[in-house]
């Protein structure tokens, strides 16, 4: 994982002392504003000075964690100004160096300093810390 992403989630996570992404969305100012999307699991802009996160709410809340984390990572590391959207058809890990460096801190923010344990398999590490196996992936075999 490329080191400034790294940095990047660290001096977050000192900062505001969590890794926790609702948490850290409050604290950046950026407010979370579900609603029922039909294609889209979440999005992050800004408009009129206001930096803001939707989020599909007929999503699980453990998705929605990651999706959050995910549009905090375009938000950290994406030009200014810009908005992103997360659609449905899409899966965790997408083509394109602006989903990947989402997906890299998403994974960094998520994981931390977890390791599985010996003989545990990325899917079963993945279904105890909450997260898609592909951002395991990302931050294990990549």
């Amino acid at each position: 994982m490329q080191e400034y992403i790294i940095k990047a989630v660290n001096d977050l996570v000192k900062k505001y002392n969590t890794r926790d992404p609702l948490k850290l969305a409050d604290y950046l100012g950026i407010k979370i504003i579900p609603f029922p999307f039909r294609k889209i699991k979440g999005m992050v802009l800004e408009f009129m000075g206001r930096k803001l996160i939707g989020i599909n709410s007929s999503l699980p809340r453990e998705e929605q964690r990651v999706i959050v984390g995910h549009e905090i990572g375009h938000d950290q590391l994406s030009p200014a100004g810009l908005g992103y959207f997360f659609m449905v058809e899409n899966t965790c890990i997408i083509t394109g160096s602006e989903e990947y460096r989402a997906n890299a801190f998403t994974a960094e923010l998520l994981l931390g300093e977890e390791r599985p344990r010996y003989g545990q398999t990325i899917e079963e590490f993945a279904a105890e810390l909450g997260v898609p196996p592909e951002l395991v992936k990302i931050k294990f075999l990549k």
